[in-house]
């Protein structure tokens, strides 16, 4: 039986745990027969870690895995080259930059027989500290020297990262993140015209510039649906400035979410090919985000919704009242994308990892 390790930063209600729960499924009902693991960083949920358990899959907390801690980095990689090492792990696949980079060292210095990464945004950013941005640059070329495969949500990205001297062409595999999409197929009606975002609220997300653009939309109502770092001080915001905006909190039933509203946002600075966006045009949202990462392989310019630039304050409230302003267009931005969002259906997406596990693995 061939052991795998999973391997996140931080496993809680993210687009990238979701992928990651995806997979690990996928691979639970595969022909071939694997012995699944889970493990993640300091920052987790123990409901999420339980379910898991529930389905046979066996999960470890390494705790000196931290979000972008220098500190704790080494000693974790030296945690986790131990833990491969005594649990003579045959795949390591990890996720996310921090755990990739401790994840890929660790299988160096344990000599694990396959190792996948998975590239779930772009660490590399214009609104971070250049000298992060290099150093992150730096050990992502190195760290893809020990990967047997790296996979993306785009093309794009993938582009990205050759043009820096992250990997070889053969290295990569582009599997689109899974959708179960028949949950987003519900109607509902309502009077006021609705704006909704749905993530974590972090920096990165441009949860403020969202705000500074609903101040000029007219007659609507703005629903955030999230927790995170940014809660309390975009709540005091939005009383400060009489805002009609509504933060809602964790939700989980996002498809009913999505039925209650009328435009997405995701005006963020960072991100990889966001699920939520393919779960806003499942539900025939039009939507508007910004053009980074792997977006422009979601969201058609003018077909399905609109790509504004990080920070483009103006573009993106003009665009979210021209949206508010028209059902017609709405109505056909949102069946356009309803077609188009086929091509990220769950079932695909795991038959693509059952597959590529097969190629790594098999005799």
């Amino acid at each position: 039986m061939v052991k795998v390790l999973h391997l996140i930063t931080r496993y809680l209600d993210g687009g990238a745990e979701v992928t990651t729960r995806n997979t690990l499924r996928s691979l639970a009902e595969a022909d071939e027969e694997y012995d699944l693991y889970l493990g993640t960083g300091h920052e987790h949920d123990e409901k999420n870690l339980k379910k898991l358990e529930s389905e046979g899959i066996t999960t470890t907390v390494f705790p000196l895995i931290r979000h972008y801690n220098p500190v704790t980095a080494v000693l974790a990689v030296l945690t986790v080259a131990r833990y491969l090492r005594r649990e003579e792990v045959d795949v390591l696949h990890t996720h996310s930059t921090e755990a990739g980079i401790i994840g890929r060292l660790a299988a160096f210095v344990a000599r694990t027989p396959v190792v996948v990464h998975e590239v779930h945004g772009d660490p590399v950013t214009d609104d971070r500290n250049p000298v992060l941005n290099a150093f992150l640059r730096t050990m992502e070329r190195q760290c893809a020297r020990v990967a047997d495969r790296l996979v993306v949500k785009a093309d794009r990205i993938r582009e990205l990262y050759l043009d820096r001297g992250i990997g070889r062409p053969e290295q990569y595999e582009r599997i689109y993140h899974g959708v179960d999409l028949s949950r987003f197929d519900e109607t509902a009606t309502h009077d006021s015209k609705r704006i909704l975002f749905v993530g974590r609220l972090e920096r990165g997300k441009g949860l403020f510039d969202l705000l500074e653009a609903f101040e000029s939309v007219d007659d609507a109502k703005l629903l955030i649906a999230g927790t995170g770092a940014l809660y309390e001080p975009l709540a005091d915001a939005v009383r400060d400035q009489e805002l009609e905006a509504e933060l809602l909190g964790y939700c989980d039933d996002v498809p009913s979410l999505m039925a209650s509203a009328d435009v997405f946002v995701l005006p963020s600075y960072r991100e990889g090919t966001p699920r939520v966006i393919t779960e806003a045009m499942a539900a025939g949202l039009p939507v508007v985000a910004t053009d980074i990462a792997g977006i422009p392989e979601q969201v058609r310019d003018g077909e399905t919704g609109y790509l504004v630039e990080p920070g483009d304050v103006r573009s993106l409230s003009d665009h979210l009242e021209e949206l508010l302003d028209d059902p017609q267009k709405r109505t056909q931005f949102g069946r356009a994308g309803r077609e188009r969002v086929t091509r990220f259906a769950l079932e695909t997406a795991q038959e693509r990892y059952r597959k590529l596990y097969r190629v790594l693995t098999g005799p």
